[in-house]
């Protein structure tokens, strides 16, 4: 009952409505193993016919965002940053499919997308609750890509002697992030995106490159946040990385697979799911 809650709860979050026909997988206990309960839900179907402006990458999402006057300003008031950020409104944002959230079925021929979420937070996302409640909650984060900038290189020297050329590079990273979820005391809770693709081997082996996650979404408050991470560069990383995590605040319209150089659907409709385990 519990976990039909947590279930309850993300639907709603996320915009979905409440789930009906959804499947309910469980491991009998006799097997030493914990009971889990997996629902994929259901999206509104009006969702898939909201207009939205689309961005193929999250590096687009970041200069409309410096069109409206970028990241919040250190004394920026509530009202003066969220009046110019929900101008970006409902909007569409293609991500790259990892090679690892495709799965290949030998026997049928099938290809599926399989994709994780995460909670915001073990990125680097603030959350406004007190530290209590921060660690007993959850915000679904769905990882829209990143971009990697080199730069200057110089050579560095570890304490033992070796030394390697070292480069230091700005890493950008685009989240979405849902609205927070109760984390269940005796329970874990796993997000995914999932889906069958109707694809063929063929088109899998020339256009793999070509394939995105097209979320449509709403942007919502806190509109988007931004932390900033430094790696210290390893003889066996030679890279001195700043990191800026840029984290979108959305409710989901709809979500589906697409090829964006062709415009070919591979999903009309994947689903959005939760796992309680």
């Amino acid at each position: 009952m519990r976990s039909c809650l947590y279930i309850a709860v993300f639907a709603l979050v996320a915009g979905c409505s409440v789930p009906q026909s959804s499947q309910t997988q469980r491991v009998p206990s006799s097997s030493g193993k914990a009971v889990s309960q997996e629902v994929s839900l259901n999206l509104d179907p009006a969702g898939k016919e909201v207009k939205a402006q689309l961005f193929s990458s999250g590096e687009e999402l970041l200069r409309e965002v410096e069109k409206l006057g970028g990241a919040r300003g250190e004394y920026e008031t509530d009202s003066a940053f969220y009046g110019r950020m929900s101008k970006l409104g409902d909007f569409s944002i293609a991500s790259k499919v990892s090679t690892s959230q495709i799965k290949f079925n030998a026997a049928s021929g099938e290809f599926t997308l399989d994709a994780s979420m995460h909670n915001a937070q073990g990125f680097g996302f603030k959350s406004n609750l007190d530290a209590v409640t921060a660690l007993k909650t959850v915000y679904p984060a769905f990882i829209a890509g990143e971009d990697i900038y080199n730069g200057s290189q110089y050579s560095g020297q570890n304490s033992y002697g070796a030394s390697a050329l070292i480069t230091k590079r700005t890493i950008n990273r685009y989240y979405l992030v849902f609205s927070p979820v109760p984390k269940p005391p005796l329970n874990t809770l796993f997000f995914h995106v999932r889906s069958r693709l109707n694809i063929t081997g063929a088109e899998m082996e020339s256009e793999r490159e070509n394939i995105r996650i097209v979320f449509t979404v709403k942007a919502t408050p806190n509109y988007l946040q931004v932390t900033k991470d430094y790696q210290q560069p390893k003889i066996s990383n030679p890279f001195e990385s700043v990191i800026n995590n840029y984290f979108f605040s959305a409710k989901v319209y709809w979500v589906k697979v697409v090829n964006i150089k062709t415009g070919r659907v591979y999903s009309d409709e994947a689903k959005l799911g939760i796992e309680v385990i």
